[in-house]
């Protein structure tokens, strides 16, 4: 069998093809071995794959000697922040996140509740290279159930209503729309809204797994969503997740389209009014940040890409506030990883106390025009097409941080290879959409 994506984005594979159980147990086996045994939490989204993975993370974490403790269908952040709360050594998350149905993968928490750094995914793939687990039929011998069994739900909402004032959403009177695409959100959100007083109407939030539509949480994938806020009286705009909610994106009111950016933005102009931080982003977010930052008085820091290099960022310059324009809020207040289902808390208490709905709080903000493009690199080398690039572009204002970024006073365009898929991917911004495109194009063009 072929080997799955390995990175700092954690591990991802075609179900059958290139990530199977024995692979799971193996994996798990390696990281308890490393993480010194203990409790090992394991959470997982929706997808039908995951119930067996999960049986297969158990066997692997008992060879080694640990004791799995299980979260059942849990959101990532729920994971990472029942891996803290719970004490245990660390924590394994089944999900291949927006990936498509036909993918699963795999996560590791440490035991603060943040999920591995570069280096950290590091060891245990070289552990992994280095086959340094036990024969296959020894590791089928263990039992494939949990220790216990835990609703981490309960602790990730204690977590997020600490942080947001409660009186003052509930006194709001606020109905929304929700699209959790049939998954991992459903299992934590209708009961954070009952607490919150929030009235929701919703489309996909069953937890069978079945993705209806591209899990991207991005405007041209949600269709049902922008009917259901069309045809209802009185919503103050829309909400979406995607498979393992440590994504978050919005929509106005009358279905309209709100960038995925706008997410993070709304949640630092509510976190900023109270906290005095300087804000850690990475190389592909929005200039929107900037505007933010300026908006605040503070300072805005960018990293490669990947939630764990900002989160290495956000703790080496004291970053009270963070993420990415992927939909991507952290506030390590709450959780230190992405985490979609805080940022729908934070969002709503901004809501509650401008007593606007989204559609008016993002006409308060610039619109940029941003072009999401990636190519297919399968049998080629992303780094040498990179690295032809920067030698093209070397007279332009660059970054090298994270592949190529070409700076320019109205806008920039970054390429670089992804870490989940098999792509390069190209991303620009500008004032308008032509200039964006000719930006995106111009490296494009590079490539051909």
């Amino acid at each position: 069998m072929d080997l799955p994506m390995m990175t700092v984005s954690g591990i991802r594979g075609v179900v059958g093809k290139t990530i199977d159980e024995l692979f799971i147990s193996r994996i798990a086996y390696v990281q308890t071995k490393l993480s010194g045994g203990g409790k090992i939490v394991i959470g997982r989204d929706t997808r039908p794959s995951g119930e067996s993975f999960a049986a297969a993370v158990c066997r692997g974490v008992r060879a080694a000697g640990g004791q799995p403790v299980d979260l059942g269908i849990a959101p990532t952040p729920t994971t990472c922040v029942a891996v803290k709360e719970l004490g245990a050594s660390s924590g394994v998350i089944l999900t291949a996140s927006h990936n498509p149905g036909q993918y699963n993968g795999y996560k590791m928490v440490h035991k603060n509740g943040r999920l591995y750094n570069g280096t950290e995914c590091d060891t245990v793939y070289k552990e992994f290279f280095a086959g340094n687990y036990p024969a296959d039929d020894t590791v089928l011998s263990f039992a494939d159930d949990a220790d216990q069994k835990i609703d981490g739900a309960a602790i990730h909402i204690n977590r997020i209503l600490a942080q947001v004032d409660v009186d003052l959403i509930k006194k709001s009177n606020i109905s929304i729309a929700i699209d959790s695409i049939n998954g991992a959100a459903a299992a934590v959100f209708p009961q954070l809204l009952d607490n919150l007083g929030v009235t929701w109407y919703g489309v996909h939030n069953k937890l069978d797994g079945d993705f209806v539509h591209n899990p991207e949480p991005r405007p041209e994938h949600l269709g049902d969503l922008a009917n259901l806020l069309k045809s209802t009286q009185g919503l103050w705009g829309g909400f979406v997740f995607d498979p393992d909610a440590d994504r978050l994106a919005t929509m106005g009111e009358h279905g309209e389209e709100i960038s995925e950016e706008m997410t993070l933005v709304f949640a630092l102009s509510n976190l900023l009014k109270r906290l005095k931080s300087p804000i850690a982003v990475n190389l592909s977010t929005s200039m929107l940040i900037d505007d933010v930052a300026r908006k605040f008085s503070t300072t805005v820091f960018r990293s490669k890409i990947g939630e764990a290099n900002v989160v290495n960022e956000m703790l080496e310059r004291s970053c009270l506030v963070g993420g990415e324009g992927n939909g991507g809020v952290i506030f390590p207040e709450i959780s230190t990883c992405r985490d979609g289902l805080a940022g729908l808390a934070i969002i709503l208490e901004l809501m509650a106390k401008e007593q606007k709905t989204l559609s008016v709080l993002a006409s308060q903000w610039p619109v940029y025009s941003i072009v999401k493009d990636k190519i297919s690199c399968d049998g080629k080398d992303p780094s040498l097409i990179i690295m032809n690039l920067k030698q093209k572009f070397a007279s332009e204002n660059t970054n090298t941080l994270d592949g190529l970024k070409i700076i320019r006073d109205y806008g920039w365009v970054h390429l670089r290879a992804s870490n989940t898929e098999p792509i390069i991917r190209c991303y620009s911004e500008a004032k308008s959409m032509v200039e964006a495109r000719a930006l995106a194009d111009m490296v494009l063009k590079g490539i051909q």
